[in-house]
């Protein structure tokens, strides 16, 4: 048991971190929005009469043109919109989802494909770009330069600059506990899971606090149909006491409760319930999460 938790400790120090720091101020014009851990500006100028003036204005600001990255984003639009005094009698904003290089598929900014369901994909013209509804969410394909006396207004975004430590792609950093998570779908057994995270230069998940455990269930898990991962806490013989791949005792994490414990040697998350822990053979393919500190 010694020999495996000086391994584990020696394995946790070894992983990257990054420096950085973290201030909930970017301009006096940007709002910060801590749901989405990101500041937010509303151009309600007449100078959103066409998509490319609207990108331009957000990249000469340091921003980005807006769009949803993730569910229900678009709502902090809407949340803004209503704390102006006149709002202007505006249904639309032009966001960064565009089909101006022709190629057929409507692509981000970022230039990343989008799964966003997108309405009214027959438009034609000078090029396509994409308008969010204000009111509903809804994604529509319009023409990139609005109607003649007609304005489309726009949100810039800005996130803070802070990073994951790999270029791997998958993982997606949380501020609230200073750590980058990524699912991995592939189903594997817990020694080629924590082998997978390791060679990522990171680890198999071990939830510390409650504010961590509802940020697994709420965000990393929630666009994954599964419900059970491989996690980062496994029995250690003779005493049978579960150990985290830190190097600790689970009961010292500052989170043990209890989905089900099933007695076996292996830890697990479970999705969807308020106790999050398990336990299940070790040789079990599962998908499984990976984690990586971020120091900010």
């Amino acid at each position: 048991m010694i020999l495996f938790q000086s391994a584990l400790k020696l394995l946790a120090v070894g992983f990257s971190s990054v420096a950085s720091r973290h201030v909930n101020f970017y301009r006096k014009d940007y709002t910060y929005v801590d749901d989405f851990d990101a500041f937010y500006k509303l151009h309600w100028d007449t100078s959103g009469t066409d998509w490319s003036s609207t990108f331009l204005a957000c990249d000469d600001e340091g921003a980005e043109l807006f769009y949803p990255k993730i569910r229900d984003e678009w709502t902090v639009i809407k949340k803004l919109v209503k704390t102006m005094a006149h709002a202007p009698n505006v249904s639309d904003i032009f966001v960064g989802i565009h089909d101006k290089f022709g190629v057929g598929e409507f692509i981000t900014i970022n230039g990343s494909p989008t799964s966003a369901p997108i309405l009214n994909l027959e438009t034609s013209g000078e090029g396509r770009c994409v308008t969010l509804n204000i009111e509903t969410g809804v994604l529509e394909a319009n023409e990139c330069l609005a109607q003649p006396g007609i304005s489309r207004p726009f949100v810039c975004k800005k996130v803070e600059d802070v990073s994951c430590p790999t270029i791997e792609k998958g993982y997606r950093y949380f501020r609230e506990t200073r750590k980058c998570y990524k699912v991995n779908n592939k189903e594997m057994n817990w020694s080629r899971a924590m082998e997978t995270c390791f060679m990522e230069g990171g680890m198999l998940v071990v939830v510390e606090s409650e504010l961590e455990a509802s940020i697994i269930r709420q965000k990393v898990l929630l666009d994954y149909n599964n419900n059970i991962y491989h996690a980062g806490f496994k029995k250690i013989f003779p005493n049978k006491e579960y150990y985290t791949v830190k190097g600790h005792q689970l009961s010292d994490t500052g989170y043990e409760r209890w989905y089900s414990s099933n007695n076996e040697e292996c830890g697990v998350i479970r999705d969807g319930n308020n106790d999050l822990l398990s336990s299940v053979k070790c040789d079990k393919k599962l998908p499984f999460v990976c984690e990586m500190n971020v120091s900010v």
